[in-house]
């Protein structure tokens, strides 16, 4: 099975490089791609993707979206994995996608949780906490909530579900886990994790990073409607 890895990337030069450390170090006995789709970054993103021995595309219009859609239709895996350019990935994460969607032939998309990479022991410990109970609740209720920096799907259903939605700002995953339900299972896979930057949230505050993320999944669930904006972070 070729398990196809997309990163979403803009001016990541500081994280990219550890992001594809990590991938570098991945145990698996199934071949895998790495394909970074870049929204033209003016840093040495770029360059570093490439000297890791990643495929890039670029794509003009900026969004994680548009990013996302880029690498995806360069695909050439069963299986695509999307995660982000500040992610750190576990030694058994291409490992473990590969294995479930070979047990789990009816799955057509497995998404898992996000935890801290560095960030204090007592706030990684909060956030897992409340990330694993908020997506165990709403996975149990039918409210797939998948987080673009862990998931994957099978190509097939990718393109029967026409990719994401570039229209949308946020919530692109979970509009996408939306459509890709009609053509087959969406599953929260509770051993499929990484750890991401918790920048955002010194940024913005944990108050806050929560409450939006809260209201912008239960607003987009009663309307089908997001936020329209989403002020990087770099």
């Amino acid at each position: 099975m070729l398990v196809s890895v997309v990163i979403a990337a803009l001016n990541e030069e500081d994280y990219i490089g550890k992001a594809l450390e990590t991938l570098r170090q991945q145990k698996t006995t199934h071949e895998f791609e790495i394909i970074v789709g870049d929204g033209y970054s003016t840093d040495r993103t770029v360059e570093i993707a490439k000297s890791y021995g990643a495929r890039v595309v670029r794509e003009k219009r900026r969004s994680a979206a548009w990013e996302r859609q880029a690498g995806a239709r360069a695909a050439k895996g069963d299986i695509i994995a999307f995660t982000d350019a500040d992610a750190q990935l576990p030694a058994h994460w291409v490992q473990s996608i590969a294995a479930f969607f070979e047990s789990n032939p009816k799955a057509a998309m497995a998404y898992g949780p996000v935890y801290f990479s560095d960030a204090s022991s007592i706030e990684r410990a909060m956030s897992q906490f409340v990330m694993d109970s908020c997506l165990f609740a709403c996975s149990c209720a039918g409210l797939h909530n998948p987080v673009g920096s862990n998931m994957a799907l099978r190509r097939d259903a990718f393109e029967k579900a026409k990719g994401f939605d570039t229209r949308l700002v946020t919530a692109e995953e979970l509009d996408l886990a939306k459509r890709i339900a009609h053509f087959g299972q969406v599953r929260y896979h509770t051993g499929l994790y990484v750890s991401v930057s918790a920048r955002r949230v010194k940024k913005w505050g944990y108050m806050y990073y929560s409450a939006f993320h809260i209201a912008n999944a239960l607003r987009f669930h009663l309307t089908g409607k997001s936020q329209k904006e989403y002020i990087p972070v770099r």
